[in-house]
């Protein structure tokens, strides 16, 4: 997306402190506006690092993006590096705002909800239908600013130009805060509300694309029981079973689980099920799933999952096995 720029580069870069402090990092390359750079991506761990060496961040549930400015065009990129500069027009407007002449920025796009969680679920549904109104982008890296590349500079100095760079936006770019200390405390407290978890990543590392030890990440997981409302087969093959859950007097569609079972457990399914099925769906919406065999709302399933979308689907569901205690 272009439109003709007001300024001269030079004018751009002399009112810019973040690409000044940029130029004088040791580690800072004299380069020029590189193309889509594939992502670092944190590995997932089952513990918080703890230490000096290392910061941490809320885990939005969002759309990984790459937002470049250079010149006379801003691009917007996903994580497989897919162009979705026309999708994102919102963001596009606010990085024309941003007073640099050239920059890389690696981020999370949200919708928030009221209570200021990311909701996937409306963030799908607004990328569907053509409205960017309600994005947020949490700005976490800065790749690239003004004539240098930043890669090779130590996490703690790229977090600190783009903490100038953003200093003074109130969004729909803003930055995503860190903490340098209180992980577990903070994996914790995000849990209990109901976020996504919390990523960890070293303040003396590099950028590295890919995969990354030095990234880590961990996620929050609830678990909640759900009412068996059908079980899906592909041919004779099980395929997943699908959940309702009780809303006031209605009985909604919650998601279908595909993971998580062993053999026993799909055996086990298939038999309880037998006495249950009905040519009746049971849900108050029906909804179209043609592997679907319904059932009587009976059998309850306990799930493990990371999330809910904003219309009340699991995210990452997991079966865990039959409730037969409640």
């Amino acid at each position: 997306m272009s439109r003709p720029r007001a300024k001269s580069r030079k004018q751009y870069v002399l009112q810019n402190d973040a690409a000044l402090i940029a130029a004088k990092l040791p580690d800072a390359k004299v380069a020029k506006h590189p193309p889509f750079i594939e992502p670092c991506l944190a590995t997932l761990h089952n513990r918080v690092p703890t230490g000096e060496k290392w910061v941490h961040e809320i885990k939005f549930d969002g759309y990984r993006l790459q937002l470049h400015k250079h010149e006379n065009d801003i691009c917007a990129y996903t994580r497989r590096g897919r162009d979705w500069t026309k999708r994102f027009s919102s963001l596009v407007s606010a990085m024309w705002k941003l007073q640099v002449f050239d920059v890389v920025l690696d981020g999370e796009v949200i919708v928030p909800t009221e209570t200021g969680h990311s909701d996937f679920g409306a963030l799908e549904s607004d990328l569907g239908s053509g409205r960017s109104h309600r994005f947020i982008f949490y700005a976490f890296d800065v790749l690239h600013i003004g004539s240098h590349d930043l890669r090779r500079c130590p996490l703690a100095e790229r977090k600190r130009v783009l903490q100038e760079l953003l200093r003074d936006e109130k969004g729909p770019i803003v930055i995503s805060e860190t903490l340098p200390d209180g992980g577990p405390n903070l994996y914790t407290q995000a849990c209990k509300l109901g976020l996504e978890g919390i990523v960890s990543k070293r303040v003396d590392a590099s950028y590295r694309s890919g995969r990354s030890p030095v990234w880590t990440k961990i996620t929050c997981r609830m678990r909640d029981t759900f009412v068996v409302a059908g079980i899906a087969y592909k041919g004779r093959k099980f395929d997943g079973i699908y959940l309702g859950r009780k809303s006031g007097r209605q009985f909604l569609y919650a998601g279908k689980v595909e993971h998580g079972f062993s053999v026993a457990q799909q055996k086990e399914l298939a038999r309880r099920s037998e006495k249950l099925r009905t040519d009746k769906q049971p849900l108050t919406k029906k909804i179209r799933k043609p592997k679907a065999q319904w059932l009587k709302p009976v059998l309850l399933a306990d799930v493990e999952y990371r999330a809910l979308t904003g219309d009340g689907k699991l995210r990452h569901p997991s079966y865990k096995g039959l409730r037969d205690d409640i």
